[in-house]
């Protein structure tokens, strides 16, 4: 075999070798992960859902132990999604940019702001 020829070939042999891996890796990057919904537990967390989701806080600290979050549309007057945050007796129906806190007697209050809404889901930051 001619060295040209044996060059070309090696050449091709690697890019055709290393095409699988390239084209796994953006399958793999587009995957998103769960949320960590147990980084959550003293108030400060931020996760993106496309479900509803509920975690549990610190009961010693905010007087309650479980929050729900979820995206649900609101007709009438709003006309648009909304991100939904619930406590055992608190809702708060918040649009994009809104901030809303929880306090529960003279326990700490639970602040959160509400990120960004997409047809997917939702951004909320929890910032204790």
């Amino acid at each position: 075999m001619h060295p040209r020829k044996a060059i070309t070939a090696l050449t091709l042999a690697c890019a055709m070798a290393a095409t699988p891996v390239i084209a796994a890796t953006p399958a793999a990057a587009t995957t998103s992960a769960k949320p960590n919904l147990r980084a959550c537990y003293d108030g400060k967390c931020k996760f993106t859902f496309t479900r509803a989701v509920n975690f549990r806080v610190s009961s010693r600290y905010y007087g309650f132990s479980r929050v729900y979050v979820s995206k649900q549309y609101m007709g009438g007057m709003f006309n648009q999604d909304m991100v939904v945050v619930r406590a055992p007796g608190m809702t708060s129906s918040l649009g994009e940019g809104a901030r809303g806190e929880f306090r529960y007697g003279k326990k700490r209050t639970l602040n959160f702001r509400v990120l960004s809404i997409t047809d997917r889901g939702a951004t909320i930051r929890f910032e204790g």
